[in-house]
């Protein structure tokens, strides 16, 4: 495993205008009428757009089978008429092509490698095996795949692959110390993460700026892998936490719930652990994209700011 702190980091090239965009499905096989738009309103903006095998595949609730996917997914990354490759959804599967992908491959061909949700377990573990930032970000058939693309999140979305940065403030929406920190930010799907750790496929989380959104887990879930993380050792190593979105579930387990504020003070209090709660990331239309890797500086207090201290994209 790399450490965050001696390992050079390895950063894909920006993407070109109208250039070659890859589409796969490493998890679930994505819906084909949203897919199909997607895939048009990238085709509009101009690039050109391969769609892999995967994304018309299926297998019980599998993009096909864990070979197939990993196949696919290391020969986007091996073949050098590929710029970028863009997942179509999330789901389910990530995690059962960890040990078949080959990771040297993924290491010596770094591209821009975007996905969400179940994607966490493959951007975590490119982070552990190769120390390549990739970026937790809308796709192709879950975001891009309708009339009314949402606003907000196409613009942060471009914006970040066109300049390669990010400057975010949040509102403060509790009371803490100001703090100063610098770390590389780690996003993703807390469940997805939480079943990853200790893992091969695990990255090294010092110095990290954990950021967590998750949905449809009840409170007690949620509180769950937030202490397995402190059990791990996470609130000792790390140098932050934000919180995105966390979608209510349908039902919970008892009548007694406690609110999402009450479960982040009890747990990262009691490590005088930063964090700040607010962040537009999650399972939710306006979501943000955000890099997985990368240099930021972090200022907690009434408004919490993240700033890039270096770029996605290789000088």
């Amino acid at each position: 495993m790399f450490s965050s702190q001696t390992a050079k980091l390895i950063k894909p090239k920006p993407l070109p205008k109208k250039g070659t965009i890859a589409v796969t499905a490493p998890a679930t096989t994505p819906d084909a009428s949203q897919l199909n738009l997607g895939v048009s309103y990238l085709e509009k903006l101009g690039y050109s757009v391969i769609v892999g095998e995967t994304c018309s595949s299926t297998l019980n609730y599998l993009a096909g089978d864990d070979e197939l996917r990993a196949r696919e997914l290391t020969g986007f990354f091996a073949d050098p008429a590929v710029d970028a490759i863009f997942c179509a959804r999330g789901g389910y599967g990530g995690m059962h092509l960890l040990p078949l992908l080959d990771f040297n491959v993924i290491a010596k061909n770094p591209k821009l490698f975007i996905g969400f949700s179940d994607i966490t377990s493959l951007q975590w573990a490119i982070l552990a095996k190769c120390n390549m930032v990739t970026i937790s970000g809308g796709m192709v058939a879950s975001d891009m795949g309708y009339t009314d693309i949402d606003p907000v999140f196409e613009s942060k979305f471009w914006d970040l692959l066109d300049t390669g940065l990010i400057d975010i403030s949040l509102p403060g929406q509790h009371e803490q110390p100001k703090r100063y920190v610098e770390g590389t930010l780690l996003p993703g799907t807390l469940a997805v993460a939480a079943k990853q750790m200790a893992s091969p496929y695990f990255p090294d989380l010092t110095d990290r700026i954990l950021v967590f959104e998750d949905v449809d887990e009840p409170m007690h879930k949620v509180e769950g892998y937030l202490r397995q993380f402190a059990l791990y050792g996470a609130y000792q190593k790390a140098a932050g936490v934000i919180l995105g979105e966390f979608s209510k579930p349908k039902a919970e387990a008892n009548d007694d719930v406690p609110s999402l504020e009450t479960i982040f003070k009890r747990v990262f209090d009691a490590y005088e652990f930063p964090y700040a709660t607010g962040l537009n990331y999650g399972h939710i239309d306006a979501k943000i994209s955000l890099p997985v890797g990368v240099p930021v500086s972090v200022s907690y207090g009434p408004v919490t700011t993240v700033r890039s201290t270096g770029s996605i994209f290789e000088n």
